[in-house]
């Protein structure tokens, strides 16, 4: 459906399936603003009775106006199929994640912090949905939670709230079923005017990622919903139990299962209770404010049991106490020995021994039992310590042990902002039109980051990793080494543009810096070098004496002249990360938008400049654009820094 146009939308790209159908990125063909499509099935579009619904419900939760809730806008009609209209929501680093894609890519257990963070947002929503708006949002999972930009921890959202109501859960397991089918390629196929099985073999990996998908759905489902029984809010508490479970154990609570406490013992909480609570079999015993859980749940306190006081001694006739010990000792059991089949047990020899000693008469008296002084300011404090209610504070990011690793810093040039041209109409077409565009101030560094600069990042971040387990780096494809944890730089090659580095690795480096990466219109008026008419940095032609491109290996930073903005290699060497996402048609929507254009709000791809020391002489051209996944790494990726100027 890539570049097919739906009534005022263009559609970029295919999300998904969602309750409702297909999951579309469109842009709005006027405004040149992007959202989200959920086109609903062709035989659903001619249901009539299902469409008086549809609109009803949607009029009603248009009018839901929540921090945590994605926003609805209205719905459309074109070529015979309806469609919803919403916001995208995207992370801090422009990509489309759910809670189920956030939760594969870590290694390890939330902090309880994190997921209270996480849990009072969606909890926060789900109370206003049921008391705002007296709507239920009964398909409620990890893929209907996105993450947005959270700032300080991670801000959810939730999506298709509400549009369950208007499928009956019939419906829905049946087009999860056929929807299953589809992708496997297992639907039964006409064989003699009859159906039979599908020939072709399913491939496990697929198989492993549809079932996981499947079994997701089904397992947020309240027992009444499996039941295809009425239901009402009580089947979001019981999701939201599943969900609760879900990310402090990684799998979904099925028959006896474990308890939070046996999973995870460092947590303070109570999550026990408010597990069981939740997943309660009966509706009307589940709680109605998730929100008021987390101030209801106590901390776990320990148990004390108190030891046992000797007996008092009993006064002798006389006034002479008379004092009878009897000690017992007792060896320890060894452990039990499994017996063969067939074996004849031999007896346990006797393990016990009693001595029992009897001490002559003391005729000195007892001295009295010593009694602390009692401090009743101490008593308070120890009582309000033991008893004292839960706080739950808000959510702050880890803050790691910083480092004594200071980055090598780079010289920057500053270009005013003002009138410039971008593109070309004598290259691809995805440079045209040439179109002018107005720009901020901005800084740019005077070379690309050389591999002696990320060393030292590296090291301040120990390892190849970032926060969300993205690789930074592949060492393979780069000059940089590592042994025995210490890393290490191909010998001359430390004034050389670093390479192998991902679009996160880039992103990484920069923040760490201080900086950001350039906006691809940047990049380009920077490389262009106050040259506006010319199709290279150095004029209407370049020669290998002027940049280093078609040869057998990069070279050091600022061997060439520099640019008219005084930029070194702006061309050639490496190709740089730029911020932006890639559109091949975006340079049209940036001669309607020519302030500050900053890219499509999603993509594929991300946007890589410049050309590289293996790149033909066409490839050096200011406006020549090339893209690939931000994940990718390549021995000719390199980057720069930006930042803002005034």
């Amino acid at each position: 459906m890539q570049d097919h146009v739906l009534g005022d939308y263009k559609i970029l790209k295919s999300i998904g399936e969602g309750t409702l159908g297909a999951v579309v990125l469109a842009e709005h063909r006027f405004i040149k603003k992007q959202y989200v499509l959920k086109i609903l099935p062709k035989e659903l579009s001619q249901d009539r009775n299902f469409i008086t619904r549809f609109e009803e419900q949607v009029a009603k939760l248009a009018l839901l106006d929540h921090p945590h809730i994605v926003r609805i806008h209205n719905i459309s009609f074109a070529e015979g199929s309806y469609f919803l209209v919403s916001d995208c929501v995207v992370d801090s680093i422009g990509e489309t994640t759910n809670l189920a894609q956030y939760m594969s890519g870590r290694k390890e257990r939330l902090k309880e912090e994190e997921l209270i963070h996480v849990l009072s947002q969606i909890a926060d929503a789900l109370d206003y949905a049921h008391t705002k708006g007296q709507v239920a949002h009964q398909a409620l999972k990890l893929n209907n939670v996105l993450i947005g930009k959270g700032n300080p921890g991670m801000e959810v959202f939730l999506s298709d709230l509400g549009l369950a109501k208007i499928i009956s859960p019939g419906k829905i397991i049946s087009r999860n079923f056929l929807a299953t089918a589809e992708a496997l390629g297992a639907l039964p196929v006409e064989k003699e005017n009859d159906q039979a099985y599908s020939p072709y073999p399913v491939e496990s990996d697929k198989l492993d990622k549809l079932s996981l998908s499947f079994l997701q759905s089904y397992a947020f489902l309240a027992p009444e919903q499996k039941r295809f029984e009425s239901v009402g809010m009580q089947v979001d508490s019981f999701a939201f139990g599943v969900l609760v479970y879900y990310l402090i154990s990684g799998v979904f609570p099925e028959g006896k299962f474990q308890l939070p406490s046996e999973i995870a013992p460092e947590y303070a909480l109570d999550w026990d209770t408010l597990v069981s609570d939740c997943l309660a079999h009966d509706p009307t015993r589940r709680p109605s404010q998730l929100k008021k859980l987390f101030e209801q749940t106590r901390p776990v306190q320990p148990v004390f049991t108190p030891r046992p006081q000797p007996e008092a001694s009993r006064e002798e006739p006389g006034g002479v106490e008379s004092v009878k010990a009897a000690v017992v000792e007792q060896s320890p059991q060894p452990a039990p020995v499994p017996v063969m089949a067939y074996s004849k047990p031999t007896a346990a020899p006797a393990l016990e021994r009693r001595v029992v000693v009897e001490t002559k008469d003391i005729t000195e008296a007892t001295p009295p039992a010593i009694t602390p002084p009692q401090d009743k300011h101490y008593s308070e404090k120890l009582s309000s310590m033991l008893h004292r209610d839960p706080v739950v504070t808000e959510y702050q990011p880890e803050v790691q042990e910083a480092r004594n690793i200071a980055p090598i810093e780079t010289e920057m040039v500053v270009v005013r902002g003002g009138d410039f041209f971008r593109g070309s109409n004598q290259g691809n077409r995805d440079e045209m039109p040439r179109h002018l565009i107005t720009l901020d101030s901005f800084a740019m560094d005077v070379h690309p980051v050389t591999n002696e600069q990320f060393v030292r990042f590296l090291d301040f971040m120990g390892g190849e990793k970032d926060p969300n387990y993205n690789d930074l780096i592949r060492l393979k494809d780069s000059r940089i080494t590592r042994s025995s944890g210490r890393t290490s730089i191909e010998s001359g090659y430390a004034k050389h543009p670093v390479v192998g580095v991902t679009w996160y690795g880039a992103v990484a480096y920069a923040k760490w810096v201080g900086k950001r990466l350039p906006s691809e219109a940047e990049w380009e008026i920077a490389a262009r070098g106050r040259l506006d008419e010319s199709l290279f940095p150095t004029g209407e032609s370049i020669e290998k004496s002027q940049a280093n491109f078609f040869s057998s290996d990069t070279t050091t930073v600022m061997s060439y002249a520099p640019n008219g903005y005084g930029l070194y290699d702006m061309v050639g060497n490496v190709y740089e990360w730029c911020q932006d996402w890639y559109g091949y048609n975006y340079y049209e929507t940036s001669a309607q938008e020519p302030v500050n254009p900053r890219g499509p709000i999603q993509g594929v791809y991300r946007v890589l400049r410049g050309g590289c020391w293996k790149s033909l002489k066409e490839d050096m051209r200011s406006s020549h654009r090339h893209r690939n996944n931000p994940g990718t790494v390549n021995s000719t990726y390199g980057f720069r820094c930006a930042t803002d100027a005034r």
